[in-house]
């Protein structure tokens, strides 16, 4: 089984490479995430920066974040968005790393795989909560043509995934190993998720990581869910996080507090009103209204954070790592400062 080898590194490496000569130009060292990260309840709590460049890989988990957006509850903390739609997370990690983007999206893999890097990115808030039982947010989806019904059916198949390094891979490998297969026989294709439907329909691709809205039309064409991934493997711990640099957090604390205040208020709020956030994605990710009302994510989540996520997911690079350097670096990381405190339980 392959995982975090030098091949699946290439991109984190070449965007970690890219990022921390960027971040060299900065006068403000990176210090370990901790208390300290929260600010001090006599200081002022205005937001230092209120317009802040969001970069996100568009799909229906960021309902909460539109839903937010939409009813003002942003604005109510002092703060707007700009969202810059990124298909490529490596890009996103990167992007935080240099300041191109305040904040940006990244799973709990990336977030590890990045620190392993040497880029001190920090999960400040989650994008949909920690994971429930009935989530049906990342789902994998098998084709019509293809006959496979189950995980076991994944011997020499074609599997599309947003990154051949990314939190769906894991997750996948992992659920195929549990059904007998080695994951070494499975071939990544690596593809956006609106690409991914159309994928599993032309038969370029015999299964799929898919996210919603995305995931509707693949089901609609015939394709059979297999699993709920996240689900299964990260129950009761969120796996999806918009995260900041040390040094943004260490220059724009009351910041950080504002958009983890505002995001936990946003994802209770969709929880209490889930068809009006799905609404909000129409407008917020330009799909049809029939699209946005067939949309899922993990709907009624703790807002909060807590380590779990982290320490399972290090758990599963290391054991699958067949690069000793990559293997030692996720090892000796401490995931309690991969996460601002503030964002905590």
């Amino acid at each position: 089984m392959k995982f975090l080898t030098k091949r699946t590194l290439g991109g984190l490496a070449t965007a970690a490479a890219a990022a921390i000569l960027l971040a060299a130009c900065s006068s403000t060292p990176a210090s370990p995430a901790g208390a300290s990260d929260v600010p001090d309840a006599a200081a002022d709590s205005e937001p230092e920066k209120a317009s802040l460049t969001i970069a996100i890989n568009p799909s229906s988990q960021f309902a909460p974040m539109y839903y937010g957006m939409e009813s003002g509850i942003f604005e109510e903390h002092g703060l707007e968005l700009e969202i810059v739609p990124q298909t490529d997370v490596a890009a996103i990690v990167s992007g935080v790393a240099s300041g191109t983007y305040d904040l940006g999206f990244a799973t709990v893999v990336h977030v590890l795989t990045a620190n392993a890097n040497g880029i001190p990115i920090r999960a400040v808030a989650t994008i949909e909560g920690q994971i429930r039982p009935d989530d049906e947010g990342t789902v994998t989806i098998a084709s019509a043509a293809s006959g496979i019904t189950d995980f076991s059916g994944l011997e020499g198949k074609k599997l599309a995934t947003v990154g051949l390094s990314s939190h769906n891979t894991l997750t996948a490998w992992a659920l195929a190993e549990e059904a007998g297969i080695d994951p070494k026989s499975i071939e990544l294709v690596q593809l956006p998720f609106g690409q991914m439907a159309a994928a599993l329909q032309n038969g370029d691709v015999d299964v799929a990581v898919m996210q919603w809205p995305f995931a509707g039309d693949a089901l609609a064409n015939g394709g059979v869910a297999l699993e709920y991934n996240n689900r299964v493997m990260f129950q009761d711990t969120a796996t999806t996080f918009f995260n900041a640099s040390q040094s943004f957090i260490d220059q724009n604390p009351n910041t950080v507090k504002a958009f983890a205040d505002a995001m936990a208020e946003s994802i209770e709020a969709a929880t209490a009103d889930p068809d009006a956030a799905r609404a909000a994605l129409v407008p917020g990710l330009g799909i049809t209204t029939e699209q946005a009302a067939g949309a899922r994510w993990n709907i009624g989540g703790v807002p909060q954070l807590n380590l779990k996520a982290f320490e399972t997911a290090q758990k599963f690079l290391v054991k699958y790592s067949e690069d000793a350097s990559a293997k030692s670096a996720i090892e000796a990381l401490d995931v309690s400062t991969l996460v601002w405190s503030g964002a905590l339980e």
